[in-house]
């Protein structure tokens, strides 16, 4: 097999759709260009994370995104466990469970892996608030991301941050990135191939923004819907009144930008990632090092940092106590974003509310542990706390596809995301977004492919 010489391939979207998505196309001998419009790496939803000054002893690796990865297909185990050999990922060893948020105490997930964790806590099937209406809570179910009833999967952390993994990826393979750029518009070029019209790009050459084929693996589906509404256009200009294979096809694309839309419409689901110090040395006496919370309607997960490979440890000198994280429900960063919108009052309120409820459960864990009143535990309030808004980090809506990514065969494109196959296709939104990616590589590869 042979393959046309080095094509140039745009892929919009440093997230690891795109991350994934270039690493392919790369390895299958085409020249990817990876374009994102983050100013200070690659990441897109892993872009939480990062390294952040605590009670001003310098620079720790923390987690402010993506908390752990996870893999159940095949074929993304195998390209995890390469990035592990590689360094940049490491398997996470903590202890995981569920936590009462009543004082229910900890149940390990040799316990309850098999029972119907979803019922213990929030409707499974509650819907969240978005500012279009209500969308669907892929994660305020009682056990984040499935992280209980799925516990038998390895989980990953990145090295030294989850926010590092997409940068050392392109790194290591040679990838050209593209940052700071947006893509205003892409349109279909009449020989074939698309061209680019980006904003704070720092280009020098008009050929530098045509490509022969587009990966389109960003978050914000209202931009694919434009670029296929361009492909409609391009299509009616070449075709007669009379054109019925033309006429179906732009009927198609059509119906597909309509599902693009809705899903736009319906909104991203928000988080807030809550970070705080705590300075006693108080973790030994706590059963678990990470949690979901099925019972509060503020948290649904919590994480202690030093349980990660190279995070903050407590014992270092850089930082007195121990750090801990925790993700918010969706409904409770919806509540505060329609109240007072992404404002510094936001996050205020958010860091306020989240470190309360963070005290409350720590408290109740070591209060169950201790066999005593939680009241006699209560621990110091946390200080050095923050709240980072997480604005777009799960989708509300789906496709609802059979498939993880869309090809767009007779225009070289391919549409990648989370937000392309049905609900149930996969266990966590970040294995949804990772495999898209894959087959979104490989399939425009195989477009330049020849026997």
């Amino acid at each position: 097999m042979t393959m046309v010489q080095s094509p140039r391939i745009a892929v919009i979207g440093g997230g690891i759709t795109g991350t994934l998505a270039s690493l392919v196309l790369k390895n299958r001998g085409l020249s990817p260009l990876l374009i994102d419009s983050g100013k200070s790496g690659l990441g897109g939803r892993l872009r939480g994370s990062s390294r952040t000054k605590i009670g001003g002893k310098g620079n720790l690796n923390l987690d402010a995104g993506s908390q752990f990865f996870r893999a159940s297909d095949p074929k993304l185990i195998g390209v995890m466990q390469m990035l592990e050999r590689s360094g940049m990922l490491s398997k996470w060893k903590g202890r995981f469970g569920l936590l009462g948020s009543q004082g229910g105490g900890f149940l390990p997930t040799s316990i309850v892996r098999d029972t119907a964790v979803t019922k213990m806590g929030r409707d499974d099937k509650e819907e969240t608030s978005t500012k279009n209406g209500k969308g669907r809570s892929p994660t305020d179910t009682g056990d984040f991301c499935g992280f209980v009833q799925n516990s038998t999967v390895s989980t990953y952390v990145g090295m030294p941050t989850n926010a590092d993994l997409c940068p050392a990826i392109c790194s290591i393979a040679g990838i050209d990135v593209l940052l700071d750029t947006h893509v205003v518009k892409a349109d279909v070029i009449s020989k074939g191939g698309w061209k680019l019209e980006v904003e704070n790009n720092g280009l020098t050459s008009p050929n530098d923004l045509t490509f022969d084929a587009l990966v389109m693996a960003t978050h914000d589906p209202s931009f694919v819907a434009s670029t296929v509404r361009s492909i409609i256009k391009s299509e009616a200009s070449i075709s007669s009144e009379s054109d019925e294979t033309s006429s179906t096809i732009q009927s198609r694309l059509g119906n597909l930008v309509d599902d693009l839309q809705a899903v736009r419409d319906n909104g991203p689901l928000p988080l807030f990632t809550w970070t705080g110090r705590f300075s006693s040395d108080f973790s030994k006496t706590i059963p678990f090092d990470a949690v979901s919370v099925p019972g509060s309607n503020k948290i649904q997960f919590l994480a202690r940092e030093a349980s990660k490979v190279q995070r903050i440890i407590h014992q270092s000198n850089e930082c007195d106590g121990e750090i801990w994280t925790a993700v918010s429900t969706s409904a409770f960063a919806a509540d505060v974003l329609m109240r007072l919108g992404s404002t510094k009052e936001a996050s205020e309120e958010a860091s306020n509310v989240l470190s309360e409820e963070v005290s409350n459960l720590l408290s109740a864990a070591m209060a169950t542990d201790a066999m005593s009143p939680a009241s006699t535990l209560n621990i110091e309030a946390p200080q050095d706390v923050s709240a980072v808004r997480w604005g777009s980090a799960f989708s509300s809506k789906t496709l609802g596809l059979k498939e993880d990514s869309i090809t767009l065969t007779p225009w070289r494109v391919a549409i990648g995301g989370d937000y392309i196959r049905e609900d149930s296709g996969h266990q966590t939104p970040f294995e949804a977004a990772a495999l898209s990616g894959l087959e979104a590589g490989e399939r425009v590869a195989a477009l330049f492919q020849t026997k």
